[in-house]
């Protein structure tokens, strides 16, 4: 099967939640970085981030076997979130490690 790169994108304040719900699914580091997102769409956003026209997002990313998708989805919607969370999982071509 192959590897994608799947991508949570959060509120900033329910990366953790989401986290905690796929760790215990997988055994691959999960990577979290810190987003600022500009734009006209605020249908996830909250009340203090459509006055200020910006939304604090979170990206939660891991690459994982294309056939674990489903129950990492699951779990990351399941998950004790605030606002809603989008995702996508990219295909790749080749990745690794260098020492």
């Amino acid at each position: 099967m192959a590897d994608v790169l799947l991508t949570f994108h959060c509120a900033a304040q329910d990366a953790e939640a989401v986290i905690e719900a796929v760790r215990p699914l997988v055994a691959v580091p999960i990577h979290l970085r810190e987003e600022q997102v500009f734009g006209r769409d605020f249908v996830d956003a909250n009340t203090a981030e459509r006055v200020a026209g910006t939304l604090r997002r979170a990206a939660v990313e891991l690459i994982v076997a294309a056939d674990q998708l489903e129950a990492l989805v699951g779990a990351a919607a399941a998950s004790r979130r605030r606002l809603p969370m989008r995702w996508h999982a990219t295909p790749l071509i080749a990745s690794g490690r260098e020492a």
